[in-house]
């Protein structure tokens, strides 16, 4: 580990959400983490799902890309590639009662900065030909392609030191927040050729590695991971496994960056920092497909 570039934390259980002060002058000294997490829910059997609705006579060419048929999901895999599972028949979307009776009508631009918001008015239409509308605010970024990458670089387990991961912390906008994720940005086809290319830029420039052999987390077809439920961007993540510091010392950042601290962090404290609620969630969705990829790789043990 190169001495003053990256610093390790402290520990999960002393971990504390960095709330910030709010512009309204609410206090925001630091908010202590919950002294303990539920329990799971107990999975419960699903019942039989209804049978998948008749499509009607003519489907809209915008019908919403959430109706679509989804690709099979998979497990991350080894040397051998990914391993796919098959989806239980109560799991596949044609099961649902409103599959393809989804129509978006219109996507109007209401705000345009550094992310767009749009107003999208959605027919729902019934078995019995009854059809509703409902506006929903939507939000993505146009000049990135609505698409981003996220990048896991693993440090293997060495003689004199455990598995490790980097990470960087940074201010959160939206929660005020001093918040922990995987190195991440857009895709900018002005600049990069595809998410790989991307996540190898945004690894280097925000923390600062280069190498690695890298996985993408993802197949190839898969169209990206819905980042929120209100929002238009998808993603995809890319494990790289033993990246090398980068040479040149220094990292290329945007003004919105400055406060980027990069950390290396244990598998255990990793753990705590997501169950503490420290870290946004497209990079946990990450941490979950890398995790199982390392596991399939016998690089972590199960």
């Amino acid at each position: 580990m190169e001495a003053g570039l990256l610093q390790r934390p402290h520990r999960p259980t002393a971990l504390a959400a960095a709330t910030l002060s709010s512009s309204t002058g609410a206090a925001g000294n630091g908010v202590p983490l919950p002294p303990s997490l539920p329990p799971p829910p107990r999975r419960v059997p699903a019942a039989a799902a209804p049978a998948a609705a008749a499509a009607p006579p003519s489907a809209s060419k915008t019908t919403a890309s959430a109706t679509a048929p989804l690709s099979t999901p998979h497990i991350p895999g080894g040397e051998r590639g990914p391993q796919l599972l098959s989806l239980d028949p109560y799991l596949a979307p044609e099961s649902h009662p409103w599959f393809r009776r989804i129509d978006v009508k219109e996507d109007r631009l209401v705000h345009r900065r550094y992310m767009a918001m749009y107003d999208r008015s959605v027919q729902f239409t019934s078995t019995t030909g009854q059809s509703h509308t409902v506006q929903y605010d939507v939000v993505g970024n146009p000049h990135l392609d609505f698409r981003f990458s996220v990048a896991f670089p693993f440090h293997p387990a060495t003689a004199t030191s455990p598995a490790q991961v980097t990470l960087v912390r940074e201010y959160a906008q939206g929660p005020n927040a001093l918040m922990f994720t995987l190195p991440c940005g857009g895709f900018d086809p002005r600049r990069h050729t595809s998410l790989r290319h991307c996540a190898i830029a945004e690894m280097r420039e925000e923390a600062m590695l280069v190498g690695g052999e890298v996985v993408d987390l993802l197949p190839e077809d898969h169209p990206g991971q819905s980042e929120l439920k209100w929002s238009r961007n998808k993603f995809k993540p890319f494990l790289f496994i033993n990246p090398r510091f980068d040479p040149s010392g220094c990292a290329s950042r945007d003004e919105e960056e400055l406060t980027i601290e990069v950390v290396r962090v244990t598998i255990p404290e990793l753990y705590g920092i997501i169950l503490g609620g420290q870290m946004m969630l497209p990079s946990v969705f990450a941490t979950f497909l890398a995790l199982e990829a390392l596991k399939a790789r016998k690089l972590l043990a199960c």
